[in-house]
């Protein structure tokens, strides 16, 4: 079981992916409110989905978690 989780400036992706397919999908979009303190937006966010995730699968059975992340330009 891996997470796959896509950060971008307005919004958060999250995926629970097993044998190569996605098992599970959440996306939170940003309020502009949310995109002031977008650090502990993101933090709350992470925290919650990963509490969630934890309800459906063992965590310990996650091998691997990728973020990707917008390139600054």
């Amino acid at each position: 079981m891996r997470i796959g989780i896509d950060l971008g400036g307005s919004h958060i992706g999250i995926g629970l992916i097993q044998d190569g397919k996605v098992f599970r999908k959440n996306e939170y979009n940003f309020s502009e409110e949310e995109k002031k303190n977008i650090k502990e937006t993101i933090k709350e966010v992470l925290y919650k989905e990963i509490d969630n995730i934890s309800k459906i699968v063992e965590l310990r059975t996650i091998e691997l978690i990728g973020v990707s992340l917008p390139r600054k330009t």
